[in-house]
């Protein structure tokens, strides 16, 4: 690549490689997204009733027999297809892995009710509203798909959590995200200045949640060339965890590194970049997340050539994201 000194090119590879590692963390699945979550909450539910009576069946996923999960597993796959669902999985402690975590007042028809029956998680159900909730009964005076309420002494005793597949009912699809966090890079590969975003967008329901759109304002500081850049892109969410985004930027200050000049340039794609979100949880029932990011800003020197130890960075913080 032109301009381009292959020590420059080995700090830029080192830089992927810090990025990339911190990618291998694990999180839980965020909600399955669906154009009207109200109606396919109360299609979920429906869709459950229709298997009242259906007799118990270790291991069992079909209309013949079910266990606990094998009847969640059914129901949602036969409402959304296995392309959306294609990592659902089929026991009940996975399945709690799965879900987004969610108080017990806030459980609306259509969330996943857990039970520790035998000293640990072991039982889940689907609530219907109410108080009710529809589950697969492997013992007791009733056994096979049956209904039971919330506040029966038993599942009131045994009750673990809930969760959720489905976004809330009055869900509208739109997202306010903010996050911070350092940036590193530069001739000396380490802590060169903090960036941030606030970005509106909007999801599309989709196989593997589908895609985000939105709109991103990208405040940076870069303490090793002396500036402060303000870009406002364009982004697009690949599903759950891997965001793009390119647009142009305007940059406060003269960028020089060690004695040389560089011109902030790119027009339209003055910075470009990828955004990586490993690990998501809740911190004082707010949404949260860890993130990794690698952004390319465009800087050339005199001669017009680029410089990737100037315009490469890596990053990783912490965001909140509020859904509407």
């Amino acid at each position: 690549m032109a301009g381009y000194s292959s020590s420059t090119m080995k700090k830029a590879l080192v830089l992927l490689a810090l990025l990339l590692s911190g990618f291998l963390s694990l999180g839980a699945e965020a909600p399955l997204a669906v154009a009207a979550p109200k109606k396919a909450r109360a299609g979920i539910v429906e869709a459950t009733r229709k298997y009242l009576g259906v007799p118990y069946l270790y291991g069992g996923s079909t209309g013949l027999g079910f266990d606990c999960s094998g009847l969640v597993y059914r129901v949602y796959i036969d409402s959304f297809g296995r392309a959306p669902l294609a990592s659902l999985p089929r026991t009940a402690r996975e399945l709690f892995g799965f879900v987004e975590a969610e108080e017990k007042a806030q459980l609306q028809p259509g969330d996943l009710v857990f039970f520790d029956t035998t000293g640990r998680l072991s039982h889940v159900g689907i609530y219907a509203g109410e108080g009710v909730f529809i589950h697969a009964a492997s013992e007791g005076q009733r056994t096979g798909v049956i209904e039971s309420s919330l506040s029966e002494r038993y599942w009131s005793e045994h009750y673990s959590a809930a969760g959720r597949i489905l976004p809330p009912a009055e869900y509208l699809g739109i997202y306010l995200t903010a996050s911070l966090g350092p940036d590193m890079g530069g001739a000396s590969l380490g802590f060169h200045g903090l960036s941030g975003s606030f970005e509106a967008s909007y999801r599309i329901p989709g196989p593997r949640n589908g895609l985000e759109p939105g709109l991103e304002l990208r405040p940076a500081w870069n303490s090793e060339l002396g500036i402060f850049r303000l870009p406002l892109v364009l982004s697009l969410g690949l599903g759950k965890d891997l965001r793009v985004f390119a647009g142009p930027a305007l940059t406060l200050g003269s960028p020089s590194r060690a004695g040389v000049s560089f011109t902030a340039g790119g027009a339209w794609l003055a910075t470009v970049g990828a955004v990586w979100t490993p690990l998501r949880f809740k911190l004082a029932g707010q949404d949260m997340a860890a993130y990794a990011q690698i952004v390319y800003d465009r800087y050339t020197d005199a001669a017009g050539a680029g410089d990737l130890g100037a315009s490469l960075s890596a990053g990783a913080g912490l965001g909140i994201r509020l859904g509407f």
